[in-house]
């Protein structure tokens, strides 16, 4: 695997699936890349309950895509797919439910240390719910859009579906 070639990365999946995860030790190996969170501008700060205006947001994220390099992980295809014209690799993290449930379970909340309590606790269940439907919705967060995503990205292109996979990938560079 040349290093090289991951000069622009960007890596979806469900919630849970290791995106974050996988960014950072993508990041590490290939000497400290900019990860750009898809959540950080969907969401206005203070939680995941309050969307962005969605014009800004695709702005800001095809102005990100112009870098020289990065790695952009997150949920959202439609905002994935304005960067995948600059991207050099994709990489689809494709996992069963039940694996992306015990991660999300295993993390909590990411939103208790922004919200009160009993709110956090409403949002986390949100996410479960919402991740959960995954395999069944079809809009471009959900495994049909990320499918499309992939199937028409012409760049490198990695699919990966379980935690096995991954550690297989991520030996290519030496991160284990």
């Amino acid at each position: 695997m040349n290093k090289n070639d991951f000069q622009r990365i960007v890596i979806i999946g469900n919630s849970g699936s290791g995106k974050s995860h996988l960014s950072k030790l993508l990041s590490d190996a290939l000497k400290n890349k900019k990860i750009i969170h898809l959540d950080e501008y969907f969401w206005e700060p203070g939680g995941f309950n309050k969307k962005r205006p969605s014009e800004i947001v695709h702005a800001e994220i095809k102005q990100l895509s112009l870098r020289d390099s990065w790695i952009m992980e997150g949920v959202f295809g439609d905002l994935a797919a304005n960067a995948l014209e600059h991207a050099t690799v994709l990489i689809f993290l494709n996992k069963l439910w039940d694996e992306c449930k015990t991660a999300l379970e295993q993390r909590g909340s990411q939103s208790a240390t922004q919200l009160d309590p009993a709110a956090a606790e409403a949002s986390f269940k949100d996410l479960l719910s919402w991740a959960k439907g995954y395999n069944t919705r079809e809009n471009s967060r959900s495994l049909i859009g990320h499918s499309n995503l992939y199937e028409h990205f012409t760049g490198k292109k990695y699919k990966l579906s379980n935690r096995e996979e991954v550690a297989s990938f991520l030996s290519g560079f030496k991160v284990l």
